[in-house]
């Protein structure tokens, strides 16, 4: 039996081999590029999001190892190309004008905590390994983009400092790029042969009293040969949450030093932020250009970048998926027809049954509310018309739209027929997504499919889109090993990424620290909006996804007096932080709704299929901080929704 290959279940992003790297290229859609702001060189870039929204693939696209290849190898990658050209990356020749070097921030640094007994020798040891990682990836970028006639690039480098670096050079082995070299890699093995010794050592080692680094490539000019290169240093520090509290501090405090003239760039989760950040405004705004990705990535479809109108985000993950399947999809099924396209089929005559049981159910309602009334007459004629599915869904619409109806206050008109005109008036699109949530419910037919819905699932996350398109493709390579093609039933889709929700949930207690109480507020959430979305009059079509707590209680919960005063406060607080955190709630801030302003607190999109619940950002119900708090003192029940097969016993 021939073996499949699953595009999605691998990532590019982090592979540093050659043909990792020209796949990574392949697979990475540009208009992620425009997640970044216009300003990119002037001020450090602060990159932060959750787990999986593409932080690491950014830096790699600016990297000199990606900028490389795009200069050999332009057949392919025009798009990216065109990108990387207007955020001033490459030339008009596609030739690299940034030396971007990056500088992982996973290894080695909290062990320096320790080492070193004395906080400030710590600190001094941290900066001393962070300046020699700094200066070697500096020199490793030297050597992929500079091009000389003879001998060993790094002995024909030399750089030209600003009079206010040339100290700082001295420190780190001065202006030929081999002497940098040199030091950064003895100081890099001596500090690491004392985190690898077994017994503590009594020699003290030489720290840094500052990031000597930032000051001594700062608005510096490369020299080859003599001659000056168009190359100017572009810093990428990536993983800040993986260092010690008290490094993340002195590293942020170092990159916004206002007299630097190097570019940099600093990306991390937003589980380093303290609570009172994640939870309360942030901090505060300094020299630098904030990018949260999550929230650019809503903003994309209506705005501009570097005078270009952005395209919408679902068009960014779309182009990331079919880079990664429709060659696959060519080439097992010989399918012409794209990833997405297989996505959104056509309801098929499995349906019909579920369908037509949903019309007779429904109708025989509607029909017994109206005892023999004209009212709807010209409704009811018209939703008769339709064939099954379209009719199941028209029918539904009508009880929602006619439960409302009958709360008007002129029921004394009720004989008056309504013309088809203004039952489209009294619907719109919300009213409909809810019917077809409530048909899910009651009737079993598919709500959670196609290619819009998939998008909508990332909840601006590439990762979880790529982990959702990975159950996708397997459903794909199952039909193609029964010879039934690729295209997926609305009804497989349903089940898988109902199958994937449950996943993703079970896994949050092993994955977050506090999972339990993370999940314990989530239930009480969900219970919330399941009760409001499925009200008979869906007042918030198509639902309530969301609570939100005023900005006056959540100014009471960020009071560490008010949290040990009131039982449970303590708990919440640290619940929405991981949960904020971690992607599992979505918080925006300051909404002005009812004449007060609130902290919205919105499900991960994948939490909502585990519950019923529609994927908009839209319907909530604002909660008091007492009540909140109770959530956290006595958990509720977990009152799911069934996958779609389950949910009829159909004969």
């Amino acid at each position: 039996m021939r073996s499949y290959v699953n595009p999605f279940r691998s990532r590019t992003s982090e592979q540093v081999a050659h043909q990792g790297l020209d796949r990574y290229l392949r697979t990475f859609g540009a208009d992620a590029l425009d997640l970044l702001p216009d300003e990119l060189w002037e001020r450090p870039l602060v990159i932060r999001s959750a787990p999986g929204a593409g932080k690491t693939s950014l830096l790699r696209a600016v990297s000199a190892d990606a900028l490389r290849v795009l200069a050999l190898r332009r057949s392919g990658h025009e798009e990216l190309i065109g990108r990387l050209q207007a955020m001033g990356a490459l030339d008009d020749h596609s030739q690299p004008l940034v030396l971007g070097f990056r500088v992982p921030l996973v290894r080695d640094f909290r062990g320096i905590i320790d080492l070193e007994t004395e906080p400030a020798a710590a600190q001094r040891t941290f900066l001393r390994l962070l300046d020699a990682r700094i200066i070697g990836a500096f020199c490793d970028a030297i050597e992929l983009l500079v091009d000389v006639d003879e001998g060993p690039v790094l002995d024909a480098v030399t750089v030209k400092p600003e009079r206010a670096g040339e100290a700082s050079l001295g420190r780190l082995g001065g202006k030929q790029t081999a002497d940098l070299r040199r030091w950064a890699r003895q100081t890099e093995e001596e500090i690491l042969d004392r985190l690898d010794a077994v017994l503590p050592r009594d020699d003290r080692l030489d720290g840094h009293a500052a990031l000597y680094s930032l000051r001594a490539l700062s608005g510096i000019e490369l020299l080859v040969d003599g001659k000056p290169s168009p190359l100017r240093p572009l810093l990428l520090l990536d993983d800040g949450q993986e260092l010690a509290g008290a490094q993340r501090t002195l590293l942020l405090d170092a990159l916004h030093d206002r007299e630097l003239r190097l570019a940099r760039w600093y990306t991390e989760r937003y589980s380093a932020l303290e609570p009172e950040d994640l939870v309360g405004d942030g901090e505060p705004r300094r020299n630098s250009e904030p990018v949260w990705l999550e929230r650019e990535a809503r903003r994309m479809g209506a705005g501009t970048r570097r005078g270009l109108r952005t395209r919408q985000y679902e068009r960014l993950l779309a182009d990331i998926a079919g880079r990664r399947a429709n060659a696959l999809l060519r080439e097992y099924d010989d399918e012409d027809r794209e990833f997405v396209q297989m996505l959104d089929v056509d309801g098929g005559t499995e349906l019909v049954p579920r369908a037509e049981r949903a019309v007779a159910a429904i109708r025989g309602r509607l029909l017994a509310q109206s005892s023999g009334s004209e009212r709807y007459a010209t409704w009811f004629a018209d939703a008769d018309g339709l064939v099954p599915l379209e009719s199941a869904r028209r029918w539904r619409e009508l009880e929602i739209v006619i439960a409302r109806d009958r709360d008007r206050s002129e029921l004394g008109l009720f004989e008056l027929q309504l013309s088809d005109e203004e039952r489209t008036a009294r619907s719109d699109a919300a009213i409909r997504e809810a019917a077809d949530l409530w048909l899910r419910r009651e009737f079993g037919l598919p709500f959670y499919w196609g290619s819009q819905r998939l998008g909508k699932l990332s909840a601006e996350n590439i990762e979880q889109y790529l982990n959702l398109s990975a159950d996708m493709f397997d459903e794909m390579l199952a039909g193609i090993t029964l010879r039934q093609g690729a295209a997926i039933s609305r009804l497989r889709q349903d089940a898988a990424l109902t199958a994937a929700c449950d996943q993703f949930w079970a896994d949050i207690p092993d994955r977050r620290i506090g999972g339990r109480a993370i999940q314990q507020l989530l239930r009480h959430v969900a219970k919330l909006c399941r009760a409001e979305t499925y009200r008979p009059k869906a007042p918030y079509a198509p639902g309530v996804t969301g609570t939100a707590l005023s900005m006056d209680d959540r100014a009471r919960l960020l009071d560490p007096d008010v949290r040990a005063r009131m039982p449970g406060a303590q708990q919440l607080f640290e619940a929405l932080h991981g949960a904020i955190g971690h992607n599992l709630l979505r918080a925006f801030k300051n909404r002005s709704v009812k004449n007060d302003r609130w902290m919205v607190l919105y499900l991960n999109r994948l939490t909502c299929v585990r519950y019923g619940l529609p994927l908009g950002y839209g319907g909530f119900r604002e909660k008091p901080l007492e009540e909140m708090c109770r959530w956290m003192l006595a958990d509720t029940e977990d009152a799911t929704e069934p996958a779609v097969q389950e949910s009829l016993d159909l004969v």
